[in-house]
């Protein structure tokens, strides 16, 4: 009976090889039984633990041994019993750690199977997260896109507007354009007339640029609703009327004060002519109650005398409102409108606008058969800037004036001066 033997003395020369680890193995002698459930509940778990049980399972159950090979783990410690054998008789405390280590590591797998699974879930809902912010970013600019352009510009302020309408080389500021809104106070008039001025029509693109033409009514629109250019009722002006006809010019800075003031009293008397659509001085009378002729007259000699020394911008700027008002006045047009043209003409030539002022009385000449007084008007505003051609021009109006006309002898005295 070989076989019985050789369990004994691999029983005996374990136990004193192994000293104190033996406990383990005392309980396998006393409760083989147990030895025997212990694979069953905690394969796995318990190889690092118990090393020496196994070597002896797959002594004296070499039937066990078959069935390992199902096990990785298992079917490594089968493959070298005898190699096992020997290094516990060399070296038994690093056989014993080395499946320790085994177990640590695998316990580590373990471990980490056990965590990964939780990391991916958090990394999915971050991921999921991530998405759900990306579709609402979508949403938004989704809904951006679907505002109309005119929504878009009714949001923009009127400096914004400003900045844009630069932004397209337009030369306008909010003066600029309450300026040509007092002339003419229709918003779709003044925006047309500054498209077509700055050349603005399919120049620029409005969902490549951000801007176009239309922006320009936007503009004037919101400088009409911001500024003080809509009509007054009558009675505010009558006490204003009143006060320009009693004045008296006194020096320069008090005369330019009443000139402002004047000017804002005629251009609400011009709105309120545009608002009613009153083309007559008379029936303008009757509706505000004052003498609007009489006012006329003595803003325009005002403004003559105010403006020599005012600059040409603002002689520039009088002469597109005067007109504006002798225009809505048909009445007053046919009246006046001789002595307006001089008056601009002068004023230019005082600025050094020369060729401006000589074509503006070519033009009242050409339209006038009687030519004495304009002659006159001609040549005695150069006697200021030029002798020489004041005296050109009243050598001319000897051509077409004699001593039959009022204002001959002061032709004269002019060529004699």
């Amino acid at each position: 009976m070989p076989i019985k033997t050789t369990k004994k003395v691999t029983n005996k020369k374990v136990v004193k090889e192994e000293t104190k680890p033996a406990v383990e193995a005392k309980k396998e002698e006393v409760k083989p039984a147990e030895v025997k459930k212990a694979p069953a509940k905690k394969a796995t778990t318990k190889k690092a633990a118990k090393p020496a049980v196994e070597a002896k399972k797959e002594e004296v159950k070499p039937a066990e041994t078959k069935k390992a090979p199902a096990k990785k783990a298992t079917t490594k410690k089968a493959a070298k019993p005898a190699v096992e054998a020997k290094k516990e008789e060399v070296k038994p405390a690093e056989t014993k750690k080395a499946p320790a280590k085994k177990a640590t590591k695998s316990a580590a797998k373990v471990k980490k199977e056990e965590v990964k699974p939780a990391e991916t879930k958090k990394a999915t809902a971050k991921k999921t997260t991530k998405k759900a912010t990306t579709k609402t970013t979508t949403t938004k600019k989704v809904t951006i896109k679907k505002m109309t352009k005119e929504e878009q510009y009714a949001k923009l302020s009127l400096d914004t507007c400003l900045d844009l309408a630069k932004a397209m080389s337009m030369n306008v500021t909010r003066d600029s354009i309450i300026q040509q809104l007092i002339l003419n106070p229709d918003v779709k008039s003044v925006s047309k007339d500054l498209v077509n001025k700055y050349q603005l029509t399919g120049k620029f693109n409005f969902e490549e640029d951000g801007y176009d033409e239309d922006l320009v009514e936007v503009l004037v629109s919101k400088v009409y609703e911001t500024a003080d250019i809509k009509p007054q009722k009558a009675e505010d002006l009558q006490a204003d009327v009143d006060h320009a006809l009693n004045y008296k010019f006194t020096d320069v800075v008090a005369d330019g004060e009443e000139y402002k003031a004047q000017f804002d009293t005629m251009r609400k008397v011009l709105m309120i002519a545009q608002h009613k659509d009153i083309h007559d001085s008379k029936n303008l009378d009757e509706e505000i109650g004052i003498d609007v002729e009489k006012f006329v007259e003595e803003f325009m000699d005002l403004a003559y005398s105010v403006l020599k020394t005012w600059k040409y911008e603002d002689v520039d700027y009088y002469e597109h409102f005067i007109y504006a008002v002798l225009s809505q006045l048909e009445d007053l047009h046919d009246t006046y409108r001789n002595r307006i043209m001089m008056d601009v003409a002068d004023l230019y030539i005082l600025h050094g606008d020369y060729g401006l002022g000589d074509a503006d009385y070519g033009y009242i000449l050409r339209e006038n058969q009687i030519k004495d007084y304009i002659y006159y008007r001609y040549a005695s505003i150069y006697e200021g800037v030029d002798k020489d051609k004041a005296k050109q021009i009243a050598n001319q109006a000897l051509q077409f004036v004699d001593d039959r006309f009022t204002y001959y002898p002061n032709i004269i005295a002019v060529l004699e001066g």
